[in-house]
């Protein structure tokens, strides 16, 4: 028994030995012992049977730690920034120069909100030495009258009405030194006037009340005339005419007529 005991010891570390030598083989073969055959009293021996091959050790395998077999860093990598390192890179350069802003079109512009400008007030009254007062040009009217239709070279009788439009009545002076009388061609040439050959004479100052009229005539030749009464005068020609009447700085609108 004791050399049966001896021989599986025996074996045991045989097996050992051949395990270590295998290094870090991951596969390594099977040991499979065969039993000793005994001889001599032993192998007659009727005691319990014991198995005296040894129950193999577990075999240490490779380790399988993924940072086992990895190659050792590079001390030197560390140093140097990945594509993706958030150091600053260099950005394309941009141009510092202002943007020209295009010239705003006025039709697009909105509409402005401002107030429109209230007229200028109106100038304070004026009175004469005798103390009354004296019409303003705003609150006179002055309108030309001509003949819708003249025969060419006849006499013309044009004239003139000056009306007190204000709520007031009030002093004018209508004199005749300020009373003119002129005709324009349709083109706008200026064909007479009654300032070139026959101007107006006298003083005339009326008091006027509220809506009244004053009416002044003259006669025309129907001819043309120049500043200063010079060069020739001819009768108008047939075609379209208009005649505007002034008393001082006020103007009529145009009255038409026709030369036939």
């Amino acid at each position: 028994m004791a050399v049966a005991v001896l021989v599986g010891v025996i074996l045991y570390l045989a097996g050992r030995s051949s395990r270590s030598s295998a290094g870090t083989d991951p596969a390594p073969a099977a040991v499979t012992s065969a039993a000793p055959t005994l001889t001599g009293v032993l192998a007659n021996s009727t005691g319990p049977s014991r198995s005296t091959v040894p129950s193999p050790t577990p075999t240490p395998t490779a380790p399988t730690d993924a940072t086992a077999s990895a190659p050792p860093a590079d001390p030197n990598a560390a140093a140097t920034p990945s594509p993706t390192d958030a150091s600053p890179t260099d950005a394309a350069p941009t141009d510092a120069s202002p943007t020209a802003t295009p010239p705003t079109d006025p039709a697009a512009a909105p509409p402005s909100e401002t107030a429109p400008a209230a007229p200028p007030p109106p100038p304070p009254p004026s009175y004469d030495a005798d103390g009354k007062l004296l019409c303003a040009d705003a609150s006179v009217a002055v309108a030309a009258q001509a003949p819708e239709q003249v025969a060419a070279g006849a006499n013309v009788i044009v004239g003139m009405t000056v009306t007190n439009s204000g709520a007031e009545a009030c002093r004018r002076d209508v004199s005749g030194t300020l009373q003119v009388f002129t005709v324009f061609a349709a083109d706008g040439t200026r064909m007479w006037s009654t300032a070139d050959c026959f101007p107006g004479q006298g003083t005339d100052v009326r008091d006027l009340a509220p809506g009244e009229s004053l009416k002044y005539t003259v006669k025309w030749s129907g001819t043309t005339s120049a500043p200063g009464c010079t060069g020739e005068r001819a009768p108008l020609a047939p075609g379209s005419y208009s005649l505007i009447a002034q008393l001082g700085a006020l103007s009529s609108p145009p009255a038409a007529f026709t030369v036939a």
